[in-house]
């Protein structure tokens, strides 16, 4: 009969304690006993089976079962801004929901909800970047045939274009006025002289 060598031994991570999977122990060749050469951060105690949810972790000498709530996405009640579980972290420790978050989203206690307030500044924000853009633009077009029509050097062509720019600028300076403001359709934006 054969003497064994080798024998499994359970590993841990050195700083979370996780369970890490099997690996071997040799037979020390200078004991007569029968000692065992457990590699660092394993143990011969076999760790409990972990469920859904739960790792094992090695602590204190011994095996425990904690939360592990590491792979689920999670999101910050308050912030509504991804959160990192680590083990033993749960969501309700960590004040966060599994439900992923809406765009300006508000948490109030059951489920998300849009704060309509934030989502309108930022749409006014962006629609206002937008006519600003727009307005440049028409006032760098405009400005040498205002100089031409200033010095008397304008064409005609020149005069109905300057025209049709000035009444770009004052159609545009009329759209927060609208009702759809600040969620204007792509025709809602009067389009640019050509």
């Amino acid at each position: 009969m054969q003497e064994r060598t080798q024998k499994t031994v359970y590993a841990y991570h050195p700083e979370s304690g996780e369970y890490l999977g099997t690996t071997t122990a040799d037979l020390s060749p200078l004991d007569v006993e029968e000692t065992w050469l457990v590699p660092a951060n394993a143990t011969e105690q076999q760790p409990p089976q972990a469920v859904d949810k739960q790792v094992a972790v090695y602590r204190d000498g011994g095996w425990q079962l904690a939360e592990d709530f590491r792979v689920l996405k999670l999101w910050s009640k308050a912030s509504a801004q991804p959160v990192t579980a680590k083990i033993g972290d749960t969501p309700d420790s960590l004040q966060a929901t599994e439900l992923e978050p809406p765009a300006f989203a508000l948490w109030n206690k059951t489920a998300w909800k849009v704060d309509a307030d934030a989502e309108r500044a930022a749409l006014t924000a962006q629609a206002q970047q937008e006519l600003q853009q727009r307005l440049a633009t028409a006032y760098a077009q405009r400005r040498p045939l205002e100089d031409a029509q200033e010095l008397g050097l304008a064409t005609a062509q020149e005069q109905g274009l300057l025209s049709a720019w000035k009444r770009y600028c004052v159609e545009l300076s009329r759209l927060p006025q609208l009702a759809a403001w600040p969620q204007l359709a792509a025709a809602d934006w009067p389009v640019a002289p050509v």
